[in-house]
């Protein structure tokens, strides 16, 4: 049996209408995944950061690393503070300084994140074999290098020109990838 590139198209397209999927792989890019540094500017992204820090960040260093305002950060901390997942503390070294560390809820919470992380990709990726894993790697790769040379303004105009309407309506109704 031949497949076909609209086949997989159809089926690439039922993979991205898995809600539980799309959400897991979002909240993944966010909280401690592969997004780039400055990606979940947000109270996900200063815990996230604050992960990677054990021994606690300055509020300037914070907003340096997440490319944001020193006052954005000082609104999000008192929110993270306030639900007990960040602690401030003053610097051993000079009192003017305070680091921002993760509390003991908050190192709990993204523990409990990242086990969750683990346990679901187990279970997604679970019955391949290291064969299957390598090549589906390599594929997605070359599926990555082929979408960023698409230009969205190109599919818009596409989709126009070949009368699928004005705009696509991405992500309305259960069938938009037949």
């Amino acid at each position: 049996m031949t497949i076909d590139n609209r086949d997989l198209f159809k089926n690439f397209g039922n993979l991205l209408q898995n809600r539980a999927l799309l959400m897991a792989v979002a909240q993944q890019y966010h909280f401690g995944g592969q997004g780039n540094e400055r990606s979940g500017r947000g109270q996900m992204g200063i815990l996230r950061v604050l992960v990677d820090a054990p021994a606690g960040l300055t509020n300037a260093e914070i907003a340096e690393i997440l490319d944001i305002r020193p006052s954005s950060v000082s609104a999000t901390l008192s929110r993270l503070e306030e639900a007990d997942l960040i602690v401030r503390e003053p610097s051993i070294h000079d009192k003017r300084v305070v680091i921002i560390r993760l509390s003991d809820k908050g190192r709990e919470m993204a523990d409990n994140r990242a086990q969750g992380t683990n346990d679901f990709v187990d279970q997604l990726f679970g019955n391949f074999t290291d064969e299957e894993r390598e090549q589906f790697q390599r594929l997605l790769t070359k599926l990555g290098e082929n979408a960023s040379k698409i230009d969205v303004q190109d599919v818009m105009n596409f989709s126009h020109e070949h009368g699928w309407g004005g705009r696509p309506s991405w992500g309305h109704g259960r069938n938009w990838f037949n």
